[in-house]
């Protein structure tokens, strides 16, 4: 501002004092040059305005939404509907979660593990006529994988499960269906399905593997469902009954060549994976906080027959279907 003062005070003087008259002074190169630049700068100072306002609705508004959300306002729960319409086509009552957990970011806020839990693991174990209080003492509260040759035995499973048999349980339309769309847990992996409706209706061609490949994995959370599973499959035998049993199956289902990519579960409980058909690859790496002190991978082959056990939460892992056969796995979770 004082600049302009005296800027203004010198062309004054101009005029006044020295007879130069006010056109020649406009039409000077110099003069011209400072209106230009005033000008071009009008539009940047605009840009970095209408810049700064766009950060800070970006910034503030998130914060003002979750305040507002907080308080169950109407506004809140409009833009949240609005979202999950325009999105996902359903409203926001049926939504748990706004915006789903990514692998990348889980890794990065999980717990840190106890190394000395995997310190004398050195190998995945081969058993059969596996004890309660063997499977206690060895296995269910340790990171000491396990393989159960014989856990499959008297099960009705591996000449019962098929792709068929479960499109007819979750036929299109039935309540089964419509359970775990809106309730369970559906993993795609790397195929375009959107839930387990649109899997179990791929083609002829793709089911035998003419097709894209194809590996998925879902939870049953459908009473009637597991009911009937279970007149095909018993709780593994060397499970004890003061261990608290998850009443979720997973089943996991694919073509040779694809599996799951290397993870970290989050259930806070240990899983067992009862391979029906196919063979499997499982490759388990230790948590990098690990490194040094406990090894830090093994590769082990499952077999139909096998039941593996592992503590997903603490070990990485991912699967790998080898053979010629569809896999079909089924498993579940104890406390």
């Amino acid at each position: 501002m004082a600049k302009n003062k005296e800027f203004l005070s010198l062309v004054e003087r101009a005029i006044g004092e020295w007879g130069i008259k006010e056109e020649n002074i406009a039409n000077l190169d110099s003069l011209k040059c400072i209106k230009k630049e005033g000008k071009d700068s009008i539009p940047k100072y605009r840009v970095w305005i209408v810049a700064t306002t766009v950060f800070l609705i970006l910034a503030i508004s998130p914060a003002l939404l979750y305040k507002s959300a907080r308080r169950r306002s109407d506004f809140a729960f409009n833009i949240y509907d609005s979202y999950f319409d325009y999105m996902y086509g359903s409203s926001a009552e049926d939504e748990t979660c706004l915006v789903g957990a990514l692998p990348d970011i889980q890794e990065h806020f999980r717990p840190p593990i106890d190394c000395s839990l995997c310190a004398g693991v050195t190998e995945v174990h081969r058993v059969t006529n596996l004890s309660h209080a063997d499977f206690l003492a060895k296995y269910a509260y340790s990171m000491q994988p396990v393989i159960v040759k014989d856990g499959q035995n008297d099960w009705k499973a591996k000449d019962t499960f098929s792709f068929d048999f479960f499109r007819n349980i979750y036929s299109e339309g039935s309540q089964a269906l419509e359970k775990v769309m809106a309730d369970c847990q559906f993993f795609p992996y790397r195929t375009e399905f959107d839930s387990l409706g649109e899997m179990l209706n791929m083609s002829k061609e793709r089911l035998e593997g003419n097709g894209e490949p194809w590996y998925v994995g879902w939870s049953n959370c459908d009473g009637k469902v597991a009911n009937l599973l279970r007149k095909h499959y018993n709780f593994p035998y060397f499970l004890p009954p003061i261990l608290d049993h998850s009443k979720t199956d997973w089943i996991f289902m694919g073509l040779p060549g694809y599996g799951a990519f290397m993870h970290i579960d989050s259930v806070g409980a240990v899983a067992w994976q009862a391979q029906v058909r196919g063979i499997k690859k499982w490759t388990i790496e230790a948590p990098a906080e690990c490194a040094g002190i406990c090894t830090s991978r093994m590769e082990i082959i499952v077999e139909p027959g096998d039941i593996i056990v592992i503590d997903a939460d603490k070990w990485y892992h991912s699967t790998l279907i080898l053979g010629n056969d569809t896999s079909i796995v089924i498993g579940s979770e104890f406390y």
